[in-house]
């Protein structure tokens, strides 16, 4: 805890009075100019230290001092005393005054009372000083100064019980160390341990995982959630309700944890954090294997794509592919699946990006049965609206273990030139230079795909109405369509006008 010797100082010095013994002393002050004489060898100065009476005429109540204590001025003025520390004069006077209370103290008083000379003393915390009697010796007269006295009732620490003293800094260092303790946050988590554990969950899943968090302290505690290094699966979960958490003590905080199955690993193994502020961490662990079904692989992991060249049609069901002498594999054709997407998209009269893309669309759709029929190898989509196969579709390119334009290319046209390709023109000239770099079947897929986008994409004249009726949708379209071919490779500036580009947005009417 900060400050703790100061505040133990503190804390001891107001419960001092259980260690401290005070007691009260008369104490006689006196004060003379001298004026640079000789101490007189011939008289005594009892006028000036006697005992006194106090003021109160009715008592005269006699007083003894206890302490005595003595000042002169003016003892040795000579320039010579303060430069060889000439102790004479001072000595002489010194003398006189333990004559004076010799004489004044010393003989016939009943207590026998000695006095021990103390050439300098400090009083320490005087609690008390209560004035009783104050004196002007007027029949000394060797100095053109008389000397004055005053006692005193004075209340002073004396003694301290250095056991009892001991005893409570030991209390005092116990009492900070339990409050220290206290004003520590100590959660209990269930389950217990703490892992999250997902097994065989399917693109799209959203599983859920509950968290209790307690709180068996003695002060509220505040907690997060975080990863433990940098982890692009932590970007995937969600917390229900947000955090960070404050929880009060006895309270309990119940924290659901979704994850967004979007992912084209074979499984994730992770450690996140469950900070608590002030207090001790606990460690949560996340284990997710997936079944990728379609999803997650790349265009070479598929079933090889087959065609009947006296049907003129792609082959759905390879079951009796070889009995056919007309049937064919197609080695630079995209996977079965996306042919029969795209093929059954493009025969919809209602492809419209922008309604898809609308808000209440997106809100009402559900991709979980038509994904399921994916995993099952199931390509009849006549129950499935346009917008369900056209998002699917995007699901699928995003999931690709390497984008459809992969990394290696974006470098070389993108990162790697000096020249700027933001502009239209420029990007123009670079989609030809792609396509040349592309492999068999991304270059197939990538043309069906933008046959696909250019039949429904709006022309100037429907884009000026669509900006100034529906706001972002248009760009909201832009930016998925763009991830969906390039994934998170280049910044969003590039990936926009490489997809205007390919559109060639700017030549419509």
């Amino acid at each position: 805890m900060s400050n703790s010797p100061k505040r133990l100082e503190i804390r001891l010095k107001e419960r001092e009075d259980e260690y401290i013994c005070y007691k009260q002393f008369s104490v006689l002050v006196g004060t003379f100019n001298v004026n640079n004489r000789q101490a007189p060898t011939n008289i005594l100065l009892e006028q000036w230290l006697y005992q006194v009476t106090d003021n109160d005429e009715e008592t005269k109540e006699k007083y003894i001092p206890d302490i005595i204590a003595v000042g002169f001025q003016e003892i040795d003025t000579s320039g010579g005393a303060y430069i060889y520390d000439d102790k004479k004069k001072e000595d002489e006077w010194e003398h006189l005054v333990q004559k004076t209370i010799t004489s004044c103290y010393g003989t016939n008083n009943k207590e026998n009372i000695k006095y021990e000379l103390l050439n300098r003393v400090r009083l320490i915390e005087l609690e008390s000083i209560k004035p009783i009697h104050y004196l002007s010796a007027n029949n000394i007269k060797f100095s053109d100064h008389r000397p004055v006295s005053g006692l005193y009732s004075v209340v002073i620490k004396y003694e301290c019980d250095e056991k009892r003293s001991s005893r409570i800094r030991e209390e005092l260092i116990l009492e900070f160390d339990r409050l220290e303790n206290n004003s520590i946050p100590i959660i209990e988590v269930e389950p217990r341990p703490p892992g999250i554990k997902f097994n065989h969950i399917r693109y799209l899943d959203e599983p859920t995982y509950t968290l209790k968090i307690k709180n068996i302290g003695e002060c509220s505690c505040l907690c997060s959630i975080s990863p433990s290094s940098i982890s692009p699966s932590f970007q995937c979960l969600t917390f229900t309700p947000n955090q960070p958490y404050t929880i009060n003590v006895i309270q309990e905080q119940y924290v659901n944890i979704n994850f967004n199955a979007k992912f084209n690993v074979h499984s994730i193994s992770e450690i996140f954090i469950l900070h608590v502020e002030n207090g001790a961490d606990t460690f949560i662990t996340l284990d997710v294997t997936f079944d990728h079904g379609p999803f997650g692989l790349a265009l070479t992991e598929y079933p090889s794509t087959f065609y009947d060249r006296e049907t003129k049609k792609y082959i759905y069901t390879i079951e009796n592919k070889f009995q056919s002498e007309h049937i064919v594999e197609m080695i630079n054709d995209p996977p079965i699946l996306y042919i029969s997407l795209i093929d059954c998209s493009k025969e919809r009269d209602d492809l419209n990006l922008i309604s898809i893309f609308n808000n209440d669309t997106q809100d009402s759709l559900d991709l979980l049965p038509l994904r399921d029929q994916l995993y099952e190898t199931n390509f009849d989509f006549t129950n499935y609206s346009t917008a369900q196969l056209f998002m699917i579709l995007l699901h699928l390119l995003q999931s690709l273990r390497q984008p459809l334009i992969s990394f290696e290319i974006q470098d070389k046209i993108f990162r790697n030139r000096n020249d700027n390709l933001s502009e239209q023109d420029d990007m123009t000239k670079a989609i030809s230079i792609i396509v040349e770099q592309m492999q068999g079947k991304e270059r197939n897929l990538f043309f069906r795909l933008l046959l696909l986008l250019q039949k429904c994409w709006p022309t100037k004249g429907q884009i000026e109405k669509i900006e100034a009726e529906s706001g972002d949708i248009l760009n909201i379209c832009i930016d998925i369509l763009a991830l969906s071919i390039l994934h998170e490779h280049l910044d969003r500036n590039q990936r926009r006008a490489f997809i205007l580009a390919c559109l060639n947005e700017e030549n419509k009417n």
